[in-house]
């Protein structure tokens, strides 16, 4: 999975963008539950699958 298909699952759940600045990271937030969670922007590259995993735990996903 890349970063880019991760950002897709997470917003197709309901997250919108909290926080965008200049470096390589964003902040998604769910509207309802109030989860945040933070993922890298290099959209392209391949998330490791403990990583997946873990950011898709803590959205609760």
């Amino acid at each position: 999975m890349t970063w880019g298909e991760l950002i897709r699952r997470l917003r197709t759940a309901g997250f919108v963008d909290r926080r965008t600045g200049k470096g390589s990271h964003r902040q998604l937030v769910h509207p309802e539950t109030k989860r945040v969670v933070t993922v890298s922007v290099h959209t392209s590259k391949e998330v490791g699958t403990g990583l997946a995993h873990r950011i898709m735990k803590e959205a609760g996903l």
